[in-house]
């Protein structure tokens, strides 16, 4: 007996199997989820995956290291993150930034040219940037 639609059947059951829980909606309390510093996301009725948040003492720990906490990237996690206090200053080679010398957006460099850069403003870096090492882009990078 031939089933030929036994192996797309085992397919579809395995990859509706691996789906995602369901995430769950934030209440709106009227409450700040935090008041060490700025939170992007958490909006009344947004939709927000438990497996991304950070725990109380999670929280507790990264203020207390001068962190905050804060929705970043495409899945919208809560990172603890800690600022530089040379953010923003203007660099030419990393060596002059806590963080990475950094050139915000799709920069492109002439031949010759010397590239002045920004310190990065914190631990957790997202977006497309590019390095700057020696006066010159390193890479350029786009972080999710």
């Amino acid at each position: 007996m031939r089933l030929p639609c036994l192996p797309l059947a085992a397919t579809l059951f395995a990859l509706v199997s691996c789906a995602p829980a369901e995430p769950v909606a934030v209440p709106d309390t009227g409450a700040p989820v935090s008041s060490a510093g700025p939170l992007s996301g958490g909006t009344p009725g947004e939709l927000i995956d438990p497996d991304l948040s950070m725990s109380f003492s999670q929280r507790a720990a990264c203020e207390a290291a001068g962190g905050y906490v804060e929705r970043r990237g495409r899945r919208n996690a809560e990172l603890c993150v800690t600022p530089f206090p040379d953010a923003g200053q203007a660099c030419s080679d990393g060596s002059q930034c806590e963080g990475d010398c950094i050139v915000q957006g799709n920069a492109e460099q002439q031949s010759g040219e010397k590239i002045v850069g920004i310190c990065q403003q914190d631990d957790a870096l997202f977006g497309c940037f590019s390095t700057v090492e020696k006066g010159a882009i390193l890479r350029g990078l786009c972080v999710d």
